[in-house]
């Protein structure tokens, strides 16, 4: 028995060693698996014949799948157990990107990235299973995890391409990514340890029923509303069903003995602040993602601002931000050491509202545009680093995997709003025709959304300020955790 029980310690203290490093690869081939299909769109629509407008559905379907199934996903983590979970997770998504290499039709390329949508599920699973096994060195590890995950996305995005290009056939090329993620399926199962489910907890379906309503209502009419107009049934149908579906669900989540979203242990957790931030963050993030291809893209002569660059120029460029963002991420831990996580969280935040102003008002040549892009990846790179470390360090025990997925679901609602704000801005603020007869946004349009998205970085700015010192019971859990390790050692 001696024997049986030394092994086990044994197995326990290398898999506490390796999962970390694993957690990071994972998040890697996470971002590798989201950001390679991007530059594929194209070669979808012409293998599948469908027009370049329906291939975005690609990126929404995903979108969407992952809006509705992080929070079911993280609450049966809480109740099951995170490392059970993140292994069904890494599998869907497996099948999911198999699906879209071998998918016969284009209704397939849609059905898999429908089941891939729980690749996002990832990061807060693997911040619930540091909260239990790593408190200490939580902070550093999620900023290794989420540099990870924005360099796996820069290297899909410009990688898919390279590849297509070398390769030629477009099932092959997805199978890269496909394949690399199919192999985590057995290493998060031997080398991931188990988190800490709580098999008390019950499993809220009708609260999960109505979040999953709520949002694909929303965040559909949201994708539809700056094509087809705000007061068209398109749009207002589902956003209407969608918010009230919404409102239904808080109302039953205050009765819910387990509710989905607790917003009592939100608020005593004092979570709600930096969720609030990450959100805000969001709609910066995801809705710039857009607005410089158009700038740098458009032709000076015709639109009086632009750079006319070439797609392989405006590449380089995203390649720097995307780079910036990266290295943000990865040296957030060291900021928020140097100057504390509310400092460091401030000057990252005003840091980035700088840049957008810049962008805004002098973007006088492309070395400073990208400039301004590169202060701005920094910024927004130390944000994301430092914010989810702050929200596992004040998730409840009994749910980590649920505060992060409600962080989560809160910056893809920040994401939907952001494209939908965009979309409409571009449209509405346009230039003189082109030489095609087609308009262009006119510099207005880049000027509105880049000081609309300074003023939201000030917002997170001003919030940030009152990140207070983490609660008594985080540091009662770290001495948990620091006796536990010692345990797992002998």
């Amino acid at each position: 028995m001696s024997s049986t029980r030394g092994r086990a310690s044994t197995t326990t203290a290398a898999s506490i060693r390796l999962f970390v490093p694993v957690l990071v690869a994972l998040e890697f081939f996470s971002g590798l698996v989201q950001g390679w299909i991007v530059p594929l769109l194209g070669e979808i629509g012409r293998v599948f014949q469908v027009p370049g407008g329906a291939t975005s559905w690609v990126l929404a379907v995903g979108l969407l799948s992952s809006a509705v199934s992080v929070p079911l996903i993280a609450m049966l983590g809480d109740r099951f157990g995170q490392q059970r979970l993140l292994v069904v997770s890494v599998a869907l998504a497996a099948a999911g990107s198999l699906l879209v290499a071998f998918a016969p039709a284009f209704a397939f390329v849609l059905l898999g990235a429908a089941v891939q949508g729980p690749v996002a599920a990832f990061l807060p699973l693997a911040m619930a299973l540091l909260k239990a096994h790593r408190q200490k060195s939580a902070n550093k590890d999620i900023g290794l995890m989420v540099g990870a995950l924005t360099f796996g996305v820069a290297a899909g995005s410009v990688l898919g391409g390279v590849a297509m290009d070398v390769i030629g056939s477009l099932l092959w090329v997805q199978l890269i990514p496909a394949l690399g993620i199919a192999l985590f399926v057995p290493l998060v199962r031997v080398l991931v340890p188990e988190g800490r489910p709580d098999a008390s907890r019950m499993i809220d379906w009708k609260g999960a029923a109505l979040l999953g309503a709520g949002l694909v209502g929303v965040m559909y009419g949201l994708s539809e509303a700056p094509q087809r107009g705000w007061l068209s049934e398109h749009a207002l149908i589902p956003l209407v069903v969608g918010i009230l579906a919404l409102v239904l669900f808080l109302r039953v989540e205050r009765r819910a003995p387990s509710p989905l979203v607790d917003l009592p242990a939100i608020r005593s957790s004092h979570l709600g602040n930096p969720i609030f931030i990450g959100f805000l963050v969001a709609v910066t993030m995801f809705g710039n993602q857009s607005p410089p291809v158009l700038f740098l893209s458009a032709n000076p002569a015709v639109t009086g601002y632009g750079a006319g660059l070439s797609t392989t120029g405006v590449g380089i460029v995203l390649a720097v931000s995307a780079g910036s963002l990266t290295l943000g991420s990865f040296s957030s831990f060291l900021l928020a050491k140097v100057l504390g996580r509310s400092r460091a969280l401030v000057l990252a935040c005003l840091l980035s509202a700088a840049a957008l102003v810049c962008m805004a008002f002098v973007p006088s040549s492309v070395l400073l545009f990208t400039l301004w892009l590169a202060i701005g990846g920094i910024g927004m790179g130390v944000v994301l680093g430092v914010l989810p470390g702050v929200v596992i360090e004040r998730a409840p025990v009994a749910a980590p995997a649920s505060a992060s997925g409600v962080y989560n679901t809160a910056r893809t609602i920040g994401g939907s709003l952001a494209g939908a704000f965009v979309a409409s801005t571009t449209l509405l603020v346009t230039s003189a025709g082109t030489s095609s007869g087609n308009t262009a946004p006119s510099m207005q349009a880049f000027q509105i959304i880049w000081m609309v998205f300074a003023a939201l970085n000030v917002a997170g700015a001003v919030c940030a300020v009152f990140i207070s010192r983490p609660p008594a019971a985080v540091h009662a859990e770290a001495e948990f955790e620091l006796v536990e390790e010692a345990a797992a050692r002998r």
